[in-house]
């Protein structure tokens, strides 16, 4: 019988690899979405080289995520660095800059957006909010609003969307594994976001921060992340 020590270390590993190939979704979501405006898009040269390096930074991010990966499963070395001082402006900026189709309002205006965690898990959780908002979009054109205020010794950053929304009865269990984010289960199309999404709250949760969201249905959603400021 395999021991208690045994046993969490194959729920880790199993855990950090889930959560690890979950994440390479972004950057594939993002490349192929590039490449399909390139393709199908009468775009001129000064456009398609910025969608041209955008699918390169992605796939440097696949590449470095990979590696990563591998060399954890290797060494068995789980241990996420929960204390490194983040920006999060400067995430935020990053982020917009490598999936921007003109979709986004961008509004930091938190003074203080210096917080002590770990960027991964917070660029993770931002990509991963902005993917799910193209994923259940409505019939209008998509517009994704991220804003940032300060509220009290926390800095809260808010994606909202025009999207289909999500039913009032689902909402509670919106963060639970195997729950997708319009609030259906099992559904085999969607049962990947409601792992991001666990994921998401969990990674959140040991970097002291909190997720919660408000929608309406056939209205939008806005998602909301809180995290403690550097003080």
């Amino acid at each position: 019988m395999a021991s208690i020590s045994n046993v969490t270390m194959e729920d880790e590993r199993f855990e950090y690899v889930t959560n690890a190939f979950h994440e390479l979704k972004s950057p594939l979501t993002t490349v192929m979405l590039a490449a399909d405006i390139i393709r199908t898009q009468n775009i001129d040269n000064e456009a398609k080289e910025s969608y041209l390096t955008m699918i390169i930074n992605e796939c440097f991010r696949m590449k470095n995520l990979i590696t990563k990966t591998i060399n954890s499963l290797k060494d068995n070395y789980f241990d996420i660095n929960i204390n490194q001082y983040c920006d999060i402006n400067e995430i935020l900026e990053n982020v917009v800059r490598s999936v921007d189709f003109n979709e986004f309002g961008l509004y930091m205006m938190a003074s203080r957006h210096k917080v002590k965690g770990n960027a991964e898990y917070i660029e993770s959780a931002f990509r991963e909010l902005i993917e799910n908002a193209r994923k259940y979009r409505s019939e209008r054109p998509l517009k994704i609003n991220i804003s940032t205020s300060n509220i009290g010794d926390k800095i809260r950053i808010s994606f909202s969307d025009n999207g289909i929304g999500i039913a009032d009865v689902r909402l509670k269990s919106i963060f639970e594994g195997g729950c997708c984010s319009d609030g259906t289960h099992s559904d085999e199309s969607l049962s990947d976001t409601g792992v991001g999404l666990y994921f998401l709250k969990r990674n959140l949760h040991r970097i002291n921060g909190t997720i919660s969201v408000e929608s309406k249905e056939g209205r939008g959603s806005v998602f909301s992340i809180t995290l403690p400021v550097i003080v």
